[in-house]
């Protein structure tokens, strides 16, 4: 069983590896605040995640050189929990806020300000990095008698919206709902779960979802038992189609694999001559042995190279 902990954990590893300003835009949205004295512009960023202020902090001293501390807050109100602050002055802020797109700055002044949710990227490393830091920031995995139930919570409905119209385009649904003066999106679908995470990048929860998947499904048909490896649910089905398609893209748009690390064009290869075989079966077509992780990692890779070729061509 996936647990919020095991997600997390894993999540926070992926930033750790690599920080990219659209994962410091996301945080930003839903824990900064631009505010301004008599000695200028100041950022200030606040979390109840120690990890989310660490790695805040640690963007500042590498991007910037710029070496914030992380405090600690106790509210006044005990029956709420402390957080953890950061803050930037002077024109540290307003760089990094130009650099993650939140502002605009002429002479020293910002003259555009856009601190909401996005919901198109030039890049699918940029969409996966900033889906980690909203979840992150506004979203909770639960447990209950009927399963799992991934839900984000956000404060303004413009911000839900637009968090929406991108999880659309990556073709995964959630339900949205108003929640006093909440907006939350929302699944309790074993698929939808896995989906969200792969867009994450977290593919070790993805291998314990879909096995979640599996064992529900055996409990619930056991008479189909026996084929339910090779015929896993349609979503197994439009996987492969979209990994062949993806294969077959790159194929053409790199005039035969040219340039194409020898590891990613043995999976492109496999997925163009076996389209219709399932995840597992279709590691016994490469050469040597993989992990499930390791087949994952390649196909997501070959997904962003032949993304990349889509875009180029517009």
């Amino acid at each position: 069983m996936l647990t919020e902990k095991q997600l997390k954990e894993e999540l926070h590893a992926l930033a750790a590896e690599e920080m990219r300003e659209a994962y410091i835009s996301a945080i930003l949205t839903f824990g900064g605040a631009l505010c301004k004295d008599e000695k200028g512009y100041y950022l200030t960023y606040s979390s109840s995640d120690y990890l989310l202020a660490w790695e805040f902090a640690s963007y500042l001293r590498e991007k910037y050189d710029y070496h914030g501390e992380v405090g600690i807050v106790d509210p006044d109100d005990k029956r709420r929990n402390r957080f953890y602050q950061v803050e930037v002055r002077g024109r540290h802020a307003l760089g990094l806020l130009s650099d993650v797109g939140k502002v605009k700055v002429a002479g020293g002044e910002i003259v555009s300000l856009d601190l909401g949710v996005k919901s198109k990227f030039s890049s699918a490393k940029d969409a996966q990095a900033y889906a980690r830091g909203v979840f992150l920031s506004v979203g909770n995995l639960t447990r209950a008698a009927e399963g799992l139930r991934l839900e984000l919570t956000f404060e303004v409905e413009s911000d839900a919206d637009a968090f929406l119209s991108f999880l659309k385009r990556e073709e995964i649904v959630m339900s949205k709902t108003e929640k006093g003066e909440k907006f939350s999106l929302a699944t309790r679908k074993g698929q939808t779960l896995s989906d969200f995470c792969a867009l994450m990048g977290a593919n070790k929860s993805v291998l314990v979802l879909q096995e979640m998947i599996v064992k529900k499904y055996v409990d619930g048909r056991t008479a189909r038992a026996g084929n339910l490896a090779l015929a896993n649910t349609d979503k197994s089905v439009s996987a492969a189609i979209r990994q062949y398609n993806d294969a077959v893209a790159l194929r053409d748009g790199t005039g035969g694999f040219l340039g194409v690390p020898k590891e990613i064009v043995e999976v492109a290869m496999a997925r163009i001559e076996n389209p219709d075989v399932s995840i597992e079966e279709l590691a016994k077509f490469l050469p040597g042995k993989i992990t499930k992780s390791g087949l994952y990692h390649r196909l997501q890779k070959l997904r962003e190279l032949a993304e990349k070729i889509r875009e180029d061509k517009q």
